[in-house]
C-alpha cells in the first residue's frame, strides 16, 4: 500500500491510502490533479520541490508509509531548526528513527505477547507458565509472531489489508496501552502504599480511559460507514448482496475481503475495550485489597534470603 501526506489549508494534516501507483498517477502533474480534486489544493511544482528537499527524486507512490511519514516529521521539524537546508537531514533521520522503532515495537510486543500468552494458556495448564522450558518459550514465541505475522500476509495477498486493515485501529489500541500502562501504576502506588502519590497516574490514566473507550465504541457501534467498522461491513455486505462493487473494490472478491477485514477489525476492537474493562475491574479489586491492610503488598512473590558468604 502507498501513503500521502497530505495538508489541508486550514492546517489539518492527514494520511491518505493509496493502494496502487495508478490512483493518483506517475508523474507530479497527475498527483497534484488527483489529489486537488480532494480537496487538498497543491501544485506540481510543490510536489517536486518537495521530493528535492528531502534529498530525494520522487515522493510519489513510495512503498509503505515511512517514507511518507518521514516526509511530514522532515516538514515539521525543518520548520523550528535549519529550515530547507536541513530537511534532507531530518528526513533521513525520520527514516532511521522509523525504522528502529518498528524493530523495538515488533521484538518488545512479541516477547509482551508471549509472556501473556503462557500466563493465560497457563491457566489451563500450569505447566506451560514455566517460562525456563524452551520448549514452552518456543511456542509461545511463534503463536505470538504468527499473530502479528497474519496482518503481514495478509498485507501481501491482500492489496485492502494488511495496513488498511490495521491502521483505522492504531490510533485506540496505541492509547489503551498507554492506559493500561497507567492502570498498572496506580495499583503499585496503593500496594506501595504510596496512594498519596497516586494523583499522578490516575488523572491522566481516567482521561486516557475514557478518550480510548468512546472512540473504541464509536469504531465499533457508530451507524456511519465512515466511521463504525459494523456499519461499514453492512455496507458492503449488503451491496455483496446485490453483486454491486464499490469503491475501493474492484471485483466481487475484493468486497468480500472487506467484509472479512471489517469483521476483524470489529473484532480486535471489541478485543481491546475489553481487555481495557477487564484491567479497569482487577484493578479496582486490587486497589481495595491494598486498601484493606497496612503492609505493603507491591512484593508477587515471596523474598528468598541470600545465605551469607
Amino acid at each position: 500500500m502507498r501513503l500521502i501526506w497530505l495538508k489541508s489549508c486550514g492546517g489539518t494534516c492527514m494520511w491518505q491510502p493509496l493502494h496502487v501507483p495508478a490512483v493518483i498517477g506517475t508523474t507530479a502533474a497527475d498527483a497534484a490533479a488527483k489529489i486537488s480534486s480532494w480537496g487538498f489544493v497543491i501544485t506540481p511544482d510543490t510536489l517536486t520541490a518537495l521530493a528535492a528537499d528531502v534529498g530525494e527524486k520522487t515522493i510519489l507512490s513510495r512503498t509503505g508509509g515511512a517514507p511518507t511519514l518521514a516526509v511530514g516529521m522532515a516538514h515539521i521539524l525543518s520548520g523550528f531548526l535549519g529550515g530547507k537546508t536541513m530537511m534532507g537531514l531530518w528526513y533521513h533521520f525520520a527514516i532511521l528513527f522509523e525504522a528502529l522503532f518498528i524493530l523495538t515495537t515488533v521484538d518488545a510486543g512479541t516477547r509482551v505477547a508471549r509472556f501473556m500468552l503462557q500466563d493465560m494458556v497457563g491457566a489451563v495448564i500450569p505447566p506451560f507458565k514455566e517460562t525456563k522450558n524452551w520448549a514452552n518459550n518456543v511456542i509461545g514465541s511463534a503463536l505470538a509472531c504468527i499473530c502479528w505475522g497474519y496482518f503481514l500476509y495478509q498485507g501481501v495477498v491482500d492489496p485492502l489489508g494488511g495496513i488498511n486493515t490495521l491502521w483505522p485501529l492504531f490510533g485506540v489500541s496505541n492509547q489503551m496501552l498507554a492506559a493500561m500502562a497507567l492502570v498498572l501504576c496506580t495499583v503499585v502506588l496503593f500496594k506501595m502504599k504510596r496512594e498519596r502519590y497516586a494523583w499522578v497516574t490516575i488523572i491522566p490514566m481516567t482521561w486516557l480511559a475514557i478518550c480510548t473507550l468512546t472512540a473504541g465504541w464509536h469504531k465499533i457501534f457508530n451507524a456511519s460507514p465512515a466511521i463504525g467498522f459494523l456499519a461499514h461491513r453492512e455496507k458492503y455486505a449488503a451491496a455483496l448482496a446485490n453483486a454491486q462493487i464499490l469503491p475501493p473494490a474492484k471485483d466481487i472478491g475484493q468486497m468480500s475481503r472487506i467484509v472479512f477485514n471489517d469483521t476483524v477489525n470489529a473484532t480486535m476492537a471489541t478485543l481491546l475495550v475489553a481487555l481495557v474493562v477487564a484491567m479497569l475491574i482487577f484493578a479496582t479489586g486490587a486497589i481495595r485489597r491494598a486498601l484493606g491492610t497496612s503492609e505493603i503488598t507491591a512484593r508477587e512473590t515471596v523474598v528468598v534470603a541470600m545465605a551469607a558468604e
